[in-house]
């Protein structure tokens, strides 16, 4: 009886195993959901998803694009200020199975934004009436890079029913520096959609997402 234990229980083993070297060729959909749970916190409102081909298990060519409106209340004294446009990221990931469920992988990216700012602003003078005033830039571009790591778990069980294997959830962690943007002596650059802030030359982000994934060639 103990021997047939082990022998089920290493072909169960084995079974796992060859299951995560099915996949030669996997496309996946990405959305990000942590903004929709941050959305009643602060000002900004973004929107981002992602397109990945995986290769030999190993490796993932990786698309990433998002809008994204900043609106930070302390920016400037006396003004409203706003940021808002596109971003993209294009990179690749490394990834290693920690089990046949959970995988950790290990990225690099180039990122662009394209975006345009507006600030309305008032003065105040005890000698003359207020005024108020408005700066607009658009068309503008910035450029960086980060760092990502993923952790990310493949969904088998929805409320204690087994479903097919397409779904998984994860979350990114990333660090991006080496920022290249357009600067003006008169009311700088606050915020860049897809980087964040300009004052910090490290600006780190934590993304929570679902996948959907779709093979396209097994061995």
């Amino acid at each position: 009886m103990q021997a047939f234990l082990v022998n089920a229980q290493s072909e169960e083993t084995e079974q796992e195993i060859d299951t995560t070297k099915k996949k030669v060729i996997e496309v996946g959909l990405t959305f990000d959901y942590l903004k929709l749970h941050t959305l009643a916190l602060d000002n900004s409102k973004k929107w981002e998803g992602a397109f990945n081909i995986n290769l030999l298990n190993h490796y993932a060519l990786i698309v990433e694009a998002g809008m994204s409106t900043l609106s930070p209340k302390d920016a400037y004294y006396n003004a409203n200020y706003i940021s808002e446009g596109t971003y993209y990221r294009l990179g690749f990931d490394y990834q290693t199975n920690i089990n046949p469920t959970n995988l950790i992988m290990f990225g690099l990216r180039y990122s662009g934004s394209n975006y345009s700012e507006n600030i309305t602003y008032s003065t105040t003078n005890p000698l003359f009436e207020g005024q108020i005033g408005e700066i607009k830039r658009e068309e503008l571009f910035a450029h960086w890079y980060e760092l990502v790591i993923t952790s990310e778990k493949n969904v088998r069980r929805i409320f204690k029913n087994d479903i097919k294997d397409f779904l998984s959830l994860g979350f990114k962690f990333r660090l991006k520096s080496y920022l290249k943007y357009s600067q003006f002596e008169l009311a700088e650059t606050k915020q860049i959609p897809g980087f964040g802030s300009t004052v910090n030359k490290l600006n780190p982000e934590v993304n929570l997402f679902i996948k959907f994934r779709i093979p396209i060639l097994k061995n």
